[in-house]
């Protein structure tokens, strides 16, 4: 994957950001293009490292065990506490590279509030970085280096124990300096922080997750007037919709209601004798049934009329071997397949059957 490593200018000054001084390096870290550009054209799809100059960052000893965040944070301002020339609250504090068993022995401070803000800028244009370098960080211990700024010489050094810091340079000093001076935007040198180790985004400046990052963006948005009077609307037609709803099922229950009681009307009319209407519908079978019987009629459940259709369907020849009635329902026992044959005919005749094995169930006409 490619890396893009932009350098941030001194964050007295790098709000709104200006153009940046940036490089692209392939994955194997060899120099790909570089160049300044505004954030908003910088390339995309890239792993991107941001460099913090270094007049805005001091690496300081601190020499911590290994910790839970929780605690680390408040034990590296206790650790800083009488080095700062700031407030802790108004810094952003981060442990350096951790040693093999956990512990720290070196820390940068950073104002808070203007690298907050560079990064949100950064991430607005679309290139948040991943990785924030100190660029003393950039040195080896015992290394310096003579940079030739807009503003003038100056010197960047390391110690031998890792605490860093930058002093600027006269004229005379700068021509006087054993070393050349360096142009910051080198390419060489910000590709030093692709192999740098340090990362300032710990703590209350650690990247967010995708989604939480997402979710945070959504109900920014969702705040907005625009969409505070879209979620108005939506709730009014919801509220509307359901009100509508109620009214829906008022009426249908009332037609509901109405049509019962017509029913048992019906019912109440056609069977003068029955005391009280339960069930219209099992009792008016019921009289029906015990009409038929009183007339001689078959009813179309009973099991003459049953056994009659049974002839119908089963095939010629085939003698049950079983039969077993219950009101309305008839079940025969079949040789063979004898069983699936009847069951295939019996849709054409209008009748309700099925068969399960050797088993035909018969029911009432269709």
């Amino acid at each position: 994957m490619q890396t893009l490593i932009l350098r941030l200018p001194p964050l007295a000054a790098a709000h709104p950001l200006p153009a940046l001084d940036h490089v692209v390096l392939d994955t194997d870290g060899r120099v790909q293009s570089s160049g300044r550009e505004q954030p908003a054209l910088l390339p995309r799809g890239a792993r991107v490292v941001a460099i913090v100059d270094a007049q805005d960052a001091t690496l300081l000893a601190a020499a911590l065990p290994a910790l839970p965040a929780a605690r680390l944070q408040a034990a590296l301002a206790g650790a800083l506490e009488d080095r700062l020339l700031q407030d802790p609250v108004q810094l952003h504090l981060a442990v350096g590279p951790a040693d093999a068993d956990g512990a720290t022995t070196l820390a940068c401070a950073v104002l808070a509030a203007p690298l907050r803000q560079a990064v949100a800028d950064l991430a607005a244009a679309g290139v948040e970085p991943q990785q924030i370098v100190p660029e003393p960080a950039l040195l080896a211990p015992g290394e310096s280096l003579v940079q030739a700024t807009p503003a003038g010489g100056r010197l960047i050094w390391r110690d031998t124990q890792g605490e860093a810091g930058s002093l600027p340079l006269t004229a005379t000093d700068a021509d006087d300096a054993a070393q050349p001076a360096v142009d910051p935007a080198d390419p060489a040198w910000l590709a030093r922080a692709a192999r740098s180790d340090w990362n300032l985004r710990q703590f209350d400046l650690a990247p967010q997750h995708a989604i939480s990052r997402g979710w945070s963006g959504v109900q920014a948005q969702l705040a907005t007037p625009a969409w505070r009077r879209v979620g108005a609307l939506l709730l009014l037609l919801a509220a509307v919709q359901l009100v509508g709803m109620n009214i829906a099922a008022y009426k249908l229950a009332r037609q509901e209601s109405a049509l019962r009681a017509r029913i048992t009307a019906t019912a109440t009319a056609a069977l003068p004798g029955v005391p009280a209407i339960l069930d219209a519908r099992v009792q008016v079978q019921r009289a029906l049934d015990a009409a038929r019987l009183r007339t001689g009629h078959p009813g179309d459940g009973d099991l003459d009329v049953l056994m009659g259709r049974a002839t119908a369907v089963v095939p010629a020849g085939v003698v049950p071997t079983a039969l077993t009635f219950s009101t309305g329902q008839l079940q025969l026992t079949l040789p063979g397949d004898a069983a699936a044959q009847a069951a295939e005919r019996c849709a054409p005749a209008g009748l309700h059957c099925s068969a399960q094995g050797q088993i035909l169930t018969l029911g009432s006409a269709a």
